[in-house]
């Protein structure tokens, strides 16, 4: 199938009056040599295009190579066509690529079979292209009309537009103001042209308007560029103009309208056939054949009338035609009867080849009711279309191969397979509609564990609902027991496991660890790994940070995506997310929103235990936000409760509560039991900040009561260091020395280097008098222990306060300057005066010890610990370790500290402190 190329007059001054900012940016972002993705945004007739054919010349001029790719409406159902006008023009350059990334490039461009193309290899194969390219020379990527891209097209472009900046290639694209922008694009937003642009561009389109048409156009065009050319004919002709209640672009819609009916109907056929071709019917000769197969001729002169109405142009390649704007493809089709436009479709079937995917969309189109032989075939380019991994747009064609079949089986299976593929796809608003129409009692088995699998998930994801899996999952679960084994059956295994290891915990429902127990035994090593580490983690989870760790090095690269929901959601059980940030950044990079989201989920999760409070609340915001513009209510509640533990170790109950009241369906005790927890296990934490011991040890014990660590509290290491702490401060420390010895029975330390750290931390915290000393040391000695910030800075409160207590006030304040600075870094308000009361009593004094000093007032309290402690000969590595910053860091803060107080070593600092007393 050809790529479509297409000729447009080079724009002229006037078309780009009013638009020197916008252009200017473009121009230097050509001029630098590439390396961006500038996006233009606005209406249509705003003027996206006339920018884009500018910067177009431009780089053809200055010896840039120019790629184009143009969505378009009848091309939008097809998987890749959009990447087809991009690749053709650049098959040259293949021969620079890996094997399997050719290969990749095949499969999407119909040209070889095969298993479905890996969407990380065939991104990578298409970025490799352009970078052979562009190290031929410079790259321009055009890409018009974006919101008509297909789907898995417009998922491989936003891969490389993510990374434009490693290329010497310029990508520029222009959509309507309505679709969303590909991350990493600087947007300029076109609005109307200023009075005077408008004035200006009118005169010099225009320039026999009188001066009353001339003011009745610019009032009712309102600086629209398109609407100021096209009105203004129509004006001078006396037409009224129309309401101006109606939007503009449907008033240029009815502008081009009028035109259109002043064609023969010969003319007008030519131009509707060519409308819904796409880019192979843009040939005259395959017109001309549509026409003829539908006893319709079309002759010379019927030809030119096309060409003289000035609604469209020629072509770069000759005898092909490019609509003036879309608005007036959009006139003639919705200006066409039904039985017109199916008529045409039928048309365009008839000469197309039965192989090629437009022929039956055509097909479908041109039909008004059922027609089982064009469901079938509908159905199998679905299924070519999957091949080619084209999830979305297999999905539309499936559903409508189910409204085309006249058995009701057949029809059921249809929409089951929509519904999944569009799921896959990430087309959930599809998903949803067409799964609904499902008689799950209709389907056959394996139909009915996939109907199951896709419902549970949509009713999970979009609404927040766990009753549905729940209740449909035992029955799918003994279902699946019966289906012989095949590749779908084994992949269709694999994503209903790993929901039971998601389900399971999160919703609080042991019980479904039972039922998916026979089919665990079949299942993949990674599969049984997320289950091991979710199933009882006091029992099941030893030595899971080790299997996690191998299960990743064995990875091949091309499995990543198939295997990100597994790892994320291990990770997250062994708080080891940041281990492998690499992986995930790759892995968010490509993926679609819901991966992405998933990915940032765990990413809040392990900033929790790592002290990275602020950046959590941050994507919590952000991630709440996009879960709530597409739709997703797991998401969006998920990003909600995820931070309550940076709110809980903030002690503000404030913010906690207002969480707990924006649970929407999950209010009034109705949120999944993890949820829960993670609300009651925050409110602990604040308790216990706050000074309130016995409610923190009465919540803490709710989740876990001391001694035990039961199945259901899957996180049960966020809660174990505080009910140890609180029992402790609660005269409790018989329960506390049995939570601790619970721990250890459950080879805790073997879980993960977080679950060893806390260990030893409630060790410490439960030691007696005469161990504190040596149990805080070892607890200290626990490799990664300052990656812990929130546990360890409370272990050196209680070991300072220990120290106090043992009359050894340098030593005490030497930890309590270090518990200080990591509350300090956390935000924490509360835990750092409870640092600061002890500080008092050990006799630390700061303000009357550096007030004298010059400079000193420009230092912040971050600032005055590291000097503290640089005067006492601390290296910059102890200080690292004490505060929980890297050496290199604390070098950083003293390169800056100097200056400020007038000194020039650490001899300096010294005599300084010496000279405030």
């Amino acid at each position: 199938m050809p790529g479509r190329t297409i000729e447009t007059p080079a724009p002229s001054a006037a078309e780009l009056v009013g638009r020197d900012a916008p252009w200017a940016v473009l121009r230097e972002a050509m001029v630098s040599g590439g390396g961006r993705a500038l996006w233009v945004s606005g209406q249509a007739g705003i003027g996206k295009t006339a920018l884009l054919e500018r910067a177009a010349a431009f780089a053809d001029e200055h010896g840039t190579r120019v790629v184009r790719v143009t969505g378009t409406e009848a091309e939008s159902p097809l998987a890749f066509a959009g990447l087809r006008q991009l690749l053709l023009p650049l098959r040259s350059f293949e021969a620079a690529l890996p094997p399997a990334q050719r290969d990749a490039l095949s499969k999407a461009l119909e040209l070889a079979g095969g298993d479905p193309p890996s969407t990380l290899i065939l991104s990578s194969g298409v970025l490799g292209l352009l970078e052979a390219a562009a190290l031929d020379r410079p790259l321009l990527l055009v890409v018009d009309d974006v919101q008509w891209i297909d789907a898995s097209s417009a998922g491989v472009l936003g891969f490389v537009q993510r990374r434009t900046e490693r290329l010497r290639m310029t990508v520029l694209c222009a959509a309507r103001p309505d679709h969303p922008v590909m991350d990493g694009a600087h947007v300029l937003r076109l609005g109307p042209l200023t009075d005077a642009d408008a004035l200006r561009l009118l005169r010099q389109r225009h320039p026999e308007l009188s001066p009353s048409t001339r003011r009745r156009v610019l009032q009712d065009a309102a600086g629209h560029p398109l609407a100021l050319v096209e009105l203004a004919p129509l004006y001078s002709a006396g037409i009224p103009p129309e309401p101006s209640q109606v939007p503009l672009p449907e008033r240029l819609e009815r502008v081009f309208g009028a035109q259109l009916r002043s064609l023969t109907p010969a003319a007008r056929r030519i131009l509707l056939i060519t409308a819904l071709a796409g880019s192979t019917g843009r040939s005259r000769a395959l017109v001309l054949a549509a026409l003829a197969s539908g006893g319709r001729h079309a002759t010379a002169e019927d030809w030119d009338a096309v060409l003289t109405s000035g609604l469209v142009a020629e072509g770069r390649v000759p005898g092909t035609l490019t609509f003036r704007h879309p608005l007036v493809r959009a006139a003639l089709i919705d200006s066409t009867s039904p039985e017109d436009l199916r008529r045409a479709h039928g048309a365009l079937a008839e000469v197309l080849s039965p192989d090629d995917d437009h022929h039956v969309i055509h097909l479908a189109d041109s039909v008004a009711g059922p027609d089982d032989s064009i469901a079938s075939a509908l159905d199998e380019a679905a299924r070519r279309t999957v091949r080619r991994g084209g999830d979305p747009e297999a999905a539309t064609m499936l559903a409508r191969a189910a409204e085309l079949s006249t058995e009701p089986a057949e029809r059921y299976r249809r929409l089951t397979e929509a519904a999944a593929a569009a799921t896959r796809g990430g087309l959930t608003d599809l998903a949803a509609r067409v799964i609904d129409g499902v008689d799950r009692d209709g389907l056959a088995p394996f139909h009915q564990v996939l109907h199951t699998h896709t419902l549970s998930y949509l009713r999970q994801n979009l609404s927040g609902d766990f009753r549905t899996p729940l209740a449909l999952y035992p029955r799918a679960l003994r279902t699946l027991a019966t289906l012989p084994d095949t590749p779908s059956t084994t992949a269709l295994r694999e994503g209903l496991l790993f929901q039971v290891a998601f389900l399971a915990p999160y919703a609080g429902a042991p019980e479904l660890w039972d039922d998916a127990a026979a089919e665990l035994g079949r299942a993949s090593e990674l599969t049984r790994l997320c289950a091991d580490l979710w199933r009882d983690p006091a029992r099941t989870a030893r030595h899971g940070a080790d299997r996690l760790r191998a299960a990743v090095a064995s990875l091949p690269a091309d499995a990543e995506d198939e295997a990100a929901w597994h790892l994320l959601w291990s990770a997250t059980a062994v708080e080891s997310f940041g281990e492998f940030e690499e992986l995930w950044s790759r892995i968010a990079d490509r993926a679609p929103f819901v991966t992405s989201a998933f990915v940032d989920m765990c990413r809040i999760s392990d900033g929790v235990v790592r002290g990275r409070w602020d950046h959590c609340l941050t994507l919590a915001e952000q991630g709440r936000a996009s879960s709530e513009a597409h739709g997703m209510t797991l998401n969006l509640l998920s990003f909600r409760t995820l931070a309550v533990w940076v709110h809980g170790g903030r002690c503000d109950e404030a913010a906690l509560s207002s969480v707990e009241r924006s649970l929407g369906p999950w209010a009034d005790g109705q949120a999944p039991r993890f949820v829960q927890q993670q609300i009651t296990g925050a409110r602990a934490w604040s308790a216990l900040g706050r000074g309130d011991f016995e409610t923190a040890y009465e919540l803490a014990h709710s989740i876990t009561p001391a001694g035990s660590l039961p199945q259901e509290a899957v996180q049960f290491q966020r809660s174990f260091l505080t009910l140890v702490e609180a029992a402790v401060r609660t005269g409790r420390r018989d329960r506390a020395l049995r939570h601790v010895e619970a721990g250890r029975a459950a080879s805790m330390a073997t879980i993960g280097p977080y679950h060893a750290f806390v260990l030893a931390a409630a060790e410490a915290i439960a030691a007696d008098e005469t161990r504190f000393g040596q149990a805080c040391a070892a607890a200290y000695a626990v490799p990664g222990s300052d990656r812990w910030p929130f546990e360890l800075a409370r272990v050196r409160l209680a070991h300072g306060a220990w120290l106090r207590r043992r009359r050894k006030p340098a030593e005490a304040v030497e930890q309590l300057l270090a518990a200080q600075a990591l509350f300090a870094r956390l935000g924490t308000e509360p835990w750092s005066r409870r640092a600061a009361e002890e500080l008092r009593a050990a006799g630390y004094t700061p303000a009357g010890r550096w007030s004298d000093v010059p400079g000193a007032a420009a230092l912040t309290a971050h600032e005055f610990r590291i000097a503290e402690l640089a005067a006492k000969g601390w290296a910059n590595k102890d200080i690292g370790t004490a505060l929980g910053m890297s050496p290199r860091t604390v070098g950083g803060h003293l390169y800056r500290i100097f200056p400020k107080l007038g000194v020039a070593s650490r001899a300096g600092l010294a005599e300084a402190l010496r000279s405030a007393g």
